[in-house]
């Protein structure tokens, strides 16, 4: 009994990560099309299970205050002020934010979901690669 208990968390802890290895390689994709022309792209975000992600990533350095940050990921928080360009983690933030978010990327039915809304794009100026039009969206 004690030989397939140990076999599920082994299994477990493969799949997670596994999982954070795809959500890392998607950021990267995600914040090396935001921010092209930058090495190390600075990102604050405010769930601590998201940083250890973010710090697997080569040319994304976590910062601790989004003052330093270049984009806020943002998870939770729902009273963020800043001038900085938001990128959220949830479909009801990216509702609740759509007049300042860029985006957002959250699994849904075990899948992921990448969004990009047109107009804040603009407003923020950030042009993507052709690969990410499939993404974007004029309005929610």
């Amino acid at each position: 009994m004690k030989k397939i208990f140990i076999l599920l968390l082994l299994l477990a802890n493969i799949l997670f990560a596994s999982s954070n290895a795809v959500e890392a390689k998607i950021y990267d994709s995600i914040f090396s099309a935001i921010f092209p022309h930058k090495n190390i792209v600075r990102v604050w975000v405010d769930k601590e299970s998201k940083k250890t992600v973010l710090e697997r990533i080569k040319n994304i350095k976590v910062v601790t205050s989004s003052l330093e940050a270049d984009i806020c990921l943002v998870f939770k928080s729902k009273n963020i002020e800043t001038n900085k360009v938001i990128f959220v983690g949830s479909y009801a933030l990216l509702k609740y934010y759509k007049e300042s978010t860029i985006g957002g990327f959250f699994w849904q039915k075990g899948r992921p979901n990448i969004l990009f809304l047109k107009n804040n794009l603009d407003k923020y100026n950030v042009k993507l690669p052709a690969k990410f039009s499939k993404y974007v969206e004029s309005s929610l």
